[in-house]
């Protein structure tokens, strides 16, 4: 794991720990919605999603909450990343930030369509838009 440098500073919406790696963040936050922030310029590999889904696994302790993954400039996702990140069963819904970055949520709307997700999955402009679907997911199985 990695120390928080080049991290906002999301310790007063954590819950538990924030699991800090090079190129992203995992942590539960307050609200009860596992949230993964990925820095810039990080070329996701099978082997990361594999790892963020592990977190996920942990920190969800068996239990299945909604996840919101904040996207940085410039990320790309290896075709067997996107595909295991697709057909995972560990949230219940997840929503996709991608703040302007026009070629970025080209390939989020590809990864919908092509990879078509099992759970509910948006892509959103803002975190506040992505919290607010989320939170249509506390009662739902």
């Amino acid at each position: 794991m990695s120390s928080p440098q080049n991290f906002p500073n999301d310790a007063d919406l954590a819950v538990s720990d924030i699991l800090y790696f090079d190129n992203y963040a995992v942590f539960m936050r307050r609200d009860r919605i596992i949230q993964v922030h990925i820095k810039d310029d990080f070329a996701c590999e099978v082997e990361d999603s594999q790892n963020i889904l592990n977190c996920i696994e942990k920190l969800s302790k068996g239990k299945k909450y909604p996840l919101l993954v904040i996207y940085s400039d410039f990320n790309t996702f290896s075709k067997e990343a996107t595909a295991l990140v697709a057909k995972h069963k560990l949230t219940k819904a997840d929503a996709l930030v991608i703040n302007n970055n026009f070629a970025l949520k080209l390939l989020g709307k590809f990864f919908l369509r092509v990879n078509k997700p099992i759970r509910p999955t948006r892509i959103f402009d803002d975190v506040d838009s992505a919290l607010g679907w989320l939170k249509t997911f506390y009662n739902k199985n």
